[in-house]
């Protein structure tokens, strides 16, 4: 068995009020968990609105497996309109 984890830290742009992040950063989680089979969560800058702490892990028997999932992950929050990934830790054993 092979664990992979990763942390992001992503700017967000044109957010006003935390409110509107957490809604921002609730529909960006649960499409990853629906999109990808992952867990998630905000780990962190819950109080920024200008920046977003993402943890996420998963589980396989393939550590290839694991990468190829964290490198559509980070291809998928590229191409998400509004964000910017700006640091990336990533482990996997």
């Amino acid at each position: 068995m092979n664990v992979g984890i990763v942390n992001l830290r992503v700017r967000i742009f044109g957010v006003r009020t935390l409110k509107e992040k957490r809604g921002i950063v609730r529909r960006i989680l649960n499409e990853l968990r629906k999109k990808y089979n992952i867990s998630v969560s905000e780990v962190g800058a819950q109080d920024s609105k200008t920046f977003l702490e993402i943890g996420i892990a998963t589980v396989n028997t393939n550590k290839a497996s694991i990468e190829r999932t964290f490198d559509a992950i980070l291809e998928y929050l590229e191409m998400y309109p509004g964000l910017e990934v700006e640091e990336v830790e990533r482990e996997v054993w």
